[in-house]
């Protein structure tokens, strides 16, 4: 596939009809974003939404973009008009860019609620989206992919970030007819980690105040990563994807080295942590009392478990697989990287020249993120989301989010509390007040109903 999307960008690139991009956020990860799609010909970056022009005038440079190119846009009309005279067009409004003759639209928000919103009204457009807001991803996603195959176009989540770079993985096994036992990402999370605040995140994961703001690091976004949930969130979106649920909630998230992947991710009866064949996981770097890390281990990768009920091809694993299971019977595929932004590009190309999402939710949610206390909650608190002083998220099976009556990470951003919730408990829907026309509530609810209704 790599080799006729070259050749499509390079026979655009000829035909001097670059794919148009339009990207909604840029902070790190959107400008890393438009720096690479200043590297591939047949691929422009032409309008940028910020609402700090500073971040946005700064991506479109890094896209190649000269400044007295940049036309500062307040609406929709002045974007087309910007993009006509064969400029860009900066907005802090990305309401302007959906509507901007563009062929793929690209959300780095971070916000769920503002990402949902961008990501639907693109869609309405005919535009192609790709969702880097993975917390979008996994409050609506499947909404979001639902519509974008009513309208003809696609809506992918992107790659370069765990999700699509576990879903590599899953497609090469399952293409091949290799049985897919689990699939996961590294993690590095310390025993204390859980109710880390975010106003220590960046101290703690060894960024001093001068490289915070030259990175443009946002702290509440790190702190997600070091509290577990952002690890979470990915994997409810590789679970909607693949169609693997987790095997419990929170999942197991061992520490595991490289050549441990193929025994703890097994089933029970081979001596494994699973209780069935087929689910998302962790692999935690950090040793079980937060010493040190594990050697060999793959915190900032993927892998996968697979194998085989063919006895040739588990001779064949086993003669040529680098990392087996001491049985001989399974093999973990890893990958030690992945490409933030660097690789979103090809998310974006094969959207608009293959007609094809690196990856989207399947019709129904097979996992939801579940939005716990992070200390005890008080009428009159207000929810901070993923990564906040008040709330973290744990994945489970969706179905999970109905039995308990549970509140969906999604809508735990801006709520006001009601009712006291232990730390360390779900959080009841009952137990916030929850705006019932935020726009993600409202898809949620939209969603649950026959697909022949239209939402506008």
């Amino acid at each position: 596939m790599m080799r006729l999307l070259r050749e499509r960008l390079e026979a655009r690139a000829a035909a001097g009809r670059p794919v148009t991009v339009a990207l909604a956020g840029a902070g790190r990860f959107g400008a890393s974003v438009a720096a690479q799609i200043s590297q591939i010909d047949g691929l422009r970056l032409a309008a940028v939404a910020d609402p700090n022009a500073r971040n946005g005038a700064a991506a479109l440079r890094a896209a190649g973009w000269t400044d007295d190119q940049v036309r500062r846009c307040e609406g929709p009309a002045a974007a087309r008009a910007a993009l006509a005279a064969g400029g860009a067009a900066l907005t802090p409004d990305a309401d302007a860019l959906a509507a901007a003759h563009v062929e793929v639209f690209v959300d780095a928000t971070g916000i769920p609620e503002t990402a949902a919103r961008n990501a639907w009204a693109a869609l309405r457009l005919g535009r192609h989206v790709v969702m880097v807001t993975v917390e979008a991803d996994v409050s609506c996603g499947w909404a979001l992919a639902r519509e974008a195959r009513r309208q003809g176009v696609v809506y992918s989540l992107a790659a370069g970030d765990q999700p699509i770079a576990i879903m590599e993985l899953f497609d090469w096994a399952a293409a091949l007819g290799l049985r897919v036992i689990a699939v996961g990402r590294g993690t590095r999370r310390y025993p204390f980690d859980r109710h880390g605040d975010p106003d220590q995140a960046l101290a703690r994961l060894g960024y001093d105040d001068a490289a915070a703001r030259r990175l443009r690091l946002n702290p509440q976004m790190y702190n997600s990563f070091r509290d577990g949930t952002k690890a979470q969130i990915e994997m409810c979106a590789a679970a909607n994807m693949t169609g693997l649920p987790p095997d419990r909630r929170g999942m197991h998230e061992p520490s595991a080295s490289l050549n441990d992947l193929p025994n703890l991710f097994a089933p029970a009866d081979a001596g494994g942590l699973l209780h069935r064949v087929g689910a998302v996981d962790l692999a935690n770097a950090v040793t079980p009392d937060g010493a040190s890390d594990i050697p060999e281990h793959v915190a900032d990768g993927v892998w996968a478990v697979v194998g085989s009920d063919h006895h040739r091809v588990q001779e064949d694993l086993r003669i040529h697989g680098t990392r087996v299971s001491r049985d001989g019977r399974r093999m973990a595929l890893f990958r030690e990287y992945h490409l933030c932004g660097v690789e979103t590009p090809l998310s974006i190309a094969q959207a608009a020249l293959l007609g094809a999402a690196s990856g989207a939710p399947r019709e129904a949610p097979v996992a939801e993120v579940l939005a716990y206390a992070k200390r005890t909650l008080r009428p009159g608190d207000t929810l901070d989301g993923s990564g906040g002083r008040l709330v973290y998220g744990l994945v489970d099976r969706a179905e999970a989010l109905q039995t308990e009556a549970a509140l969906p990470l999604g809508l735990a951003y801006g709520v006001r509390v009601l009712e006291p919730v232990p730390a360390d408990r779900p959080i009841p829907a009952h137990a916030v007040q929850v705006d019932p026309n935020a726009f993600i509530a409202r898809l949620r609810a939209a969603a649950a109903e026959p697909p022949a209704a239209a939402f506008g």
